[in-house]
């Protein structure tokens, strides 16, 4: 196996103008592999959510929670003491919350998944659904209807919140009855780097993104985007948000999710923190008894003539250019240089073949980091005779992202070839300025 590292330095500027983010700038992008998460798996994973404060208190008096199904409770606040968070400022929870000293909340049991216990990296789901209404009956409001929540977390804390999201029927804020509404899997929640805190053995706290969160202008009029602290201007994730405020039956409960303005009710939109609770799965041991161990042990293969081998066809930088606002998001892309494989082996008796797999650290600067998890790559053969590895997507945007290896090509024979890869780096529009830098090692198998 060979590994080799190609590095350079890239710049990534933030720019701004009247306090809006205008324009991301990368001068480049920067390419020695971080140490792979122990992922263990469990079955048994919780996950405790009292959504925000305005949950709690609400125009109206606390939402109800109703119609749990599958592996979901219901944490009244006014008993419940499992789930405790700190009140506003700290977090959304109002210190005069009516439903109690602590949030009421859902939890959902029997997760199962993989966690790494020492860094909190996660990929878990659950079964079941809740519903919560935040009117009077007599208003015929519409159910909100959570089901089947998926979560993905990396070692640095980025990551996302998942569900199956529907809208019951009823009746909008003119008097007009609609009917049902499915929307499939929406993203609830998202998470940036350094959003997890109390890791230990058995669980970890995320702090949902929500300042700086800036929805479409052209599906979002009223959103307030600056406010003086304690209060924050942000939203949940513009997927959700803008999904809400499209549909008839969501515009009326869509402003619960974003800043319309600041103080007062306004400080307990942002959504409260998410406890993750897991046991990691015991490994059997393997029964064992004494016994006779034989093995036949073959002449040496005969050695293969010719050589394997691979190199940059150019040592220049990647340079990805400049990034431009996409939504909620920076958008960068460009294309990783060429990699030129020789492979001139020929008889011995060893099966020939190869494979070249890429992996990238966490972007970092002097300023912050955010998850290598970010860049994407779509891989391509230039010439020659190889399979192209599958594309992978920022986890941004759904996917696995470069973080942990991925092939970049393969030969199940003896053969040369150039490959190559478009590259694609899609980024949180809260990420700092600064200039950042991240290394790429490409590792060869024969």
């Amino acid at each position: 196996m060979h590994s080799r590292t190609d590095t350079a330095h890239r710049r990534m500027r933030l720019l701004a103008a009247a306090g809006a983010v205008t324009a991301l700038a990368l001068s480049g992008l920067a390419f020695a592999a971080p140490a792979q998460a122990a992922a263990a798996d469990v079955d048994d994973a919780t996950l405790t959510w009292g959504l925000n404060g305005y949950a709690q208190q609400g125009i109206f008096g606390p939402w109800t929670f109703k119609d749990l199904t599958g592996d979901v409770t219901y944490l009244a606040g006014a008993t419940q003491t499992e789930y405790v968070t700190p009140v506003f400022p700290a977090t959304s929870f109002p210190a005069n919350a009516r439903s109690g000293a602590n949030p009421n909340a859902v939890k959902f049991s029997a997760g199962t998944g993989t966690v790494d216990p020492e860094t909190g990296a996660a990929e878990l789901s659950w079964d079941g659904s809740y519903t919560v209404n935040a009117y009077p009956a007599i208003y015929n409001a519409p159910n909100e209807i959570y089901s089947d929540p998926q979560l993905v977390v990396a070692a640095d804390g980025s990551g996302e919140l998942t569900f199956d999201f529907t809208i019951g029927a009823g009746t909008d804020m003119s008097g007009n009855p609609f009917e049902a509404a499915a929307f499939g899997r929406v993203t609830l929640a998202t998470f940036s780097a350094g959003s997890i805190s109390g890791l230990d053995e058995d669980g970890f706290r995320l702090s949902p993104d929500f300042e700086g969160v800036v929805l479409d202008a052209a599906v979002v009029q009223n959103q307030t985007l600056t406010c003086t602290a304690p209060s924050l201007a942000g939203a949940w994730p513009a997927e959700f948000v803008e999904t809400l405020v499209g549909n008839s039956a969501g515009a009326s409960v869509a402003s619960h999710f974003y800043s319309t303005g600041c103080g007062g009710n306004q400080d307990l939109k942002p959504a409260l923190p998410m406890d993750i609770a897991f046991t990691v799965a015991e490994t059997e041991e393997p029964a064992s008894d004494a016994g006779d161990i034989t093995v036949e042990v073959p002449e040496a293969p005969e050695e293969p003539s010719g050589s394997f081998g691979w190199a940059w066809a150019t040592e220049s930088a990647v340079d990805l250019g400049t990034a431009t606002a996409d939504g909620a998001n920076f958008v960068a892309t460009g294309a990783l240089n060429d990699v030129v494989v020789t492979d001139t082996r020929a008889g011995g008796t060893t099966p020939y073949g190869w494979s070249i797999s890429g992996q990238v650290t966490d972007f970092a600067s002097a300023t912050g980091s955010f998850s290598a998890g970010f860049l994407g790559w779509t891989p391509s053969v230039v010439s020659g005779t190889a399979t192209a590895g599958s594309a992978v997507t920022s986890t941004q945007v759904g996917g696995t992202g470069l973080g942990s290896a991925s092939v970049l090509a393969s030969s199940t024979a003896a053969t040369s070839a150039t490959v190559g890869a478009a590259l694609s780096l899609v980024i949180p529009g809260a990420t700092a300025a600064g200039d950042y830098t991240t290394t790429l090692t490409l590792t060869a198998v024969q």
